[in-house]
């Protein structure tokens, strides 16, 4: 048997000292890091301070890979999935993140109405009837249609509907599902229809349609289910709601749980269970109200600007379309244009572009030397598009 001796006994003491130390460390640093992020959360100069020195949050022009433009063309610019495209001359062509170009495909479109959706791009050509479902580096389907393309849609499945005018009827709504074939098509004689879209599930198809017969306009929300509208089994349109006349419908959007959402001139609502509940609205007296969108996963927006003699304050209010819970992000500043794309917005202030998520905060900080013409999302990454260039902005 072992006799611990003092030397034995003074060893295991310091053992302990040693490990009590180290514990009392990993204590204080976790209390700091839970004190720093609780400031980060409730102090906006110190959450700007700790962005801009601490994460690095802010990229300045000219330090990020670029894709070079040529101004002599007519350049179309979109992004999805994990491209950046551009299309010129009848040709889109596709680059990564990295500005390398990884495909071409050649589409006979010169005046393109552009709309992605996941792994899916959707590009018709604007008043005429070509229209091609694109992903990846190949395109799915084509068509002409009989009639001239006012409004398209596609959802993350690859389903398509298209609103089309010039035919005997005021407006045909066309739907296909991924693969091209058509399903259905929605007759409106008498109303023009103002916006369609299709459910997650595939299940229900949306249209929003204005009856300018009367003195005012009368905006009207219809929902068909494609299994019966494909079937052509009766009462295929499961819901309508109808406004008050000189209420304006100006876009609709599905998102998660077949929650529709529904922006008006005046505010924007929520219809689920054939019911329907406002969100929030749009012309509130003594706000000036500049931008809204319901584009979001699961959230709408409303960009609010404050005015005084020194200054505009801008906050940017975004609402959960399920709870109603509120994150607002605030800038000095007035927005020159707003983009929205799954889970983040982007502001574009002039010679700065903010990306912000749906909690609130900054994600990213894009300084120009020069005025930003337009901004296009993806899922992880940014365009900044100039007349020469587009430069990418991990986001």
């Amino acid at each position: 048997m072992k006799i611990i001796g003092i030397d034995d006994g003074e060893d295991i003491r310091k053992v302990n000292k040693k490990k009590i130390m180290i514990i009392s460390i990993i204590i204080l640093l976790v209390v700091i890091a839970i004190i720093t992020f609780i400031i980060y959360c409730v102090n906006k100069p110190f959450r700007d301070l700790l962005d801009k020195y601490v994460l690095m949050k802010n990229v300045i022009e000219n330090s990020t890979n670029s894709i070079s433009l040529d101004e002599d063309k007519n350049n179309n610019v979109y992004a999805y999935d994990k491209y950046i495209s551009v299309l010129n001359n009848n040709i889109l062509k596709n680059y990564n993140s990295s500005g390398k170009l990884e495909g071409e495909i050649t589409v006979e479109i010169s005046n393109p109405i552009m709309l992605a959706n996941g792994k899916f791009l959707l590009i018709a050509e604007n008043g005429q009837n070509k229209i091609y479902l694109i992903s990846g580096n190949e395109i799915i389907w084509k068509k002409e249609l009989e009639g001239n393309i006012d409004k398209i849609t596609v959802n993350k499945n690859g389903y398509v509907a298209v609103v089309l005018s010039g035919t005997t009827h005021k407006s045909v709504i066309q739907t296909f599902d991924t693969s091209g074939k058509e399903l259905f098509k929605t007759y409106l004689a008498s109303t023009i229809a103002m916006d369609v879209d299709i459910s997650l599930d595939n299940q229900y198809l949306a249209f929003s349609e204005i009856n300018t017969g009367a003195t005012l306009v009368q905006s009207i929300i219809k929902i068909v289910s494609i299994p019966k509208a494909k079937n052509a089994e009766e009462g295929s349109i499961i819901y309508t709601h109808q406004e008050p006349t000189g209420k304006l419908i100006t876009n609709i959007k599905y998102q998660e749980s077949n929650r529709l959402i529904c922006m008006y001139d005046d505010e924007i609502y929520v219809i689920k269970n054939d019911s329907n509940e406002k969100l929030v609205g749009l012309d509130e007296q003594s706000t000036r109200i500049s931008f809204a969108g319901i584009e979001l996963n699961n959230y709408v927006f409303r960009v609010v600007e404050k005015s005084s003699l020194l200054n505009t304050q801008t906050n940017v209010e975004i609402i959960n379309s399920s709870n109603k819970k509120n994150n607002t992000y605030s800038f000095d500043g007035v927005t020159k244009e707003i983009y929205s794309y799954n889970d983040k917005i982007a502001i574009n202030v002039g010679s700065e572009v903010h990306f912000i998520g749906t909690n609130g905060w900054l994600v990213k900080k894009y300084i120009s030397k020069q005025e930003v013409r337009k901004v296009i999302m993806c899922n992880s990454f940014a365009g900044i598009v100039y007349r020469d260039k587009i430069e990418i902005v991990d986001i």
